[in-house]
């Protein structure tokens, strides 16, 4: 039986800066994975590659079983790929309900995976009650709520995250790691975190892949990514 998502010698050169460099991996359906590196490392331009805002100069990348790797970013969308980013893509002027309305018309229904209403959706994130707030005057730690409540207003099969706990207290990382939870549980997605925050990444995710100059350097649980010494030489610092 073939992974959910299979990556093989995927690779992204800009110029002659191998951002991202041979790189294999595979998921199980279900699974929450981490990706960690130093700055620089090549985790964004992964998630660009598998969010088809980048194609890649060799390599496939197959989600359950199809080649997306030469699709565009709302090709992607629309086969069930999901993403948010660093910082805020919200429509700053708009409700967040109808930030969350537009992103469900990039998905028709009929393409597939489970619908919600916008407040189910909301109160899955932790903003109950909040769709008619203008998006401008969210909080940074609601903003980041926001952008996980409207990725999932696509009805993704695939999240792919980008530094999700960004600005946030120890107390709003924790409820956000709580929400990613329900959204594997309840919501059958699949998710990939880039993360610097390394207590959040080590409570949250079953399987880390450490990246350094464009290259998988390890892979493993969190518990044998903290032992690794190439990890510890070229991220953790100790």
């Amino acid at each position: 039986m073939s992974a959910f998502l299979e990556v093989a010698s995927a690779s992204k050169a800009f110029g002659g800066i191998h951002a991202v460099e041979d790189m294999d991996f595979a998921m199980a359906e279900g699974e929450i994975c981490g990706v960690i590196g130093p700055n620089g490392s090549g985790k964004t331009t992964l998630l660009g590659l598998l969010s088809g805002t980048y194609r890649p100069d060799r390599g496939t990348i197959r989600l359950k079983g199809r080649r997306i790797d030469r699709l565009s970013a709302h090709r992607t969308v629309q086969q069930g790929v999901a993403r948010t980013f660093q910082t805020s893509r919200l429509l700053f002027r708009w409700p967040l309900a109808a930030n969350l309305a537009a992103a469900a018309a990039a998905r028709p229904i009929a393409q597939g995976g489970p619908t919600a209403e916008p407040g189910e959706l909301l109160a899955l994130v932790g903003l109950a009650g909040r769709g008619g707030a203008i998006c401008s005057s969210l909080s940074n730690a609601e903003q980041r709520l926001a952008m996980v409540a409207v990725a999932l207003a696509t009805r993704p099969h695939l999240m792919l995250l980008d530094e999700p706990a960004v600005g946030m207290s120890p107390s709003e990382a924790t409820a956000l790691a709580g929400v990613i939870r329900r959204i594997r549980d309840e919501r059958g997605a699949t998710i990939i975190i880039v993360e610097h925050n390394m207590h959040f990444m080590m409570g949250l995710a079953e399987r880390i892949m450490a990246m350094n100059a464009g290259r998988k350097l390890a892979e493993g649980t969190p518990a044998e990514i903290r032992r690794d010494p190439g990890v510890i030489a070229a991220y953790l610092g100790a």
